[in-house]
């Protein structure tokens, strides 16, 4: 198995994940606007990269990574803002190889650090990061969808 930068080649297996990802967290799949975020990584690598775990031509996961700008640092950050393996490839070192996968591209492209969130009630992805070196941070996430009013 190695981890790689996606390929337009890719997308019919990645759309699979992703739609497995989605499922994993009870979401709609965006669809054509999911497509079009996998063009621009595509177009644009100072935006991120997606990365894949491919075993023999059969991807088996992947790591949405995105560039950002952090004011505290005053540096490029990169968010790991998804990391998916699927279900029955669990548990065989895929997520580990994608964690350190990101680490090693964050590195080797000049980020000063890499972040990521995890659902508070996602407590097998939690003792995941503990145990590969995550600390939780000091910060509280919030959100809300621009023009709603809740």
């Amino acid at each position: 198995m190695v981890v790689r930068p996606a390929k337009h080649e890719d997308r019919p297996q990645l759309m699979t994940l992703l739609r497995g990802y989605f499922a994993f967290y009870r979401t709609p799949v965006p669809g054509a606007k999911l497509e079009a975020l996998l063009d621009a990584l595509e177009r644009d690598s100072d935006r991120g990269v997606q990365l894949v775990a491919d075993a023999d031509g059969r991807l088996q996961g992947f790591a949405s990574l995105y560039a950002c700008l952090d004011t505290l640092v005053a540096d490029r950050i990169l968010v790991m803002n998804d990391l998916f393996v699927e279900p029955g490839a669990r548990n065989g070192g895929i997520g580990a190889a994608l964690f350190d996968a990101s680490l090693a591209y964050a590195t080797e492209h000049g980020y000063a650090r890499l972040d990521w969130v995890t659902a508070a009630d996602n407590h097998d992805a939690q003792r995941f990061y503990e145990r590969h070196g995550g600390r939780r941070g000091p910060w509280v996430s919030y959100s809300r969808v621009p023009g709603s009013r809740s």
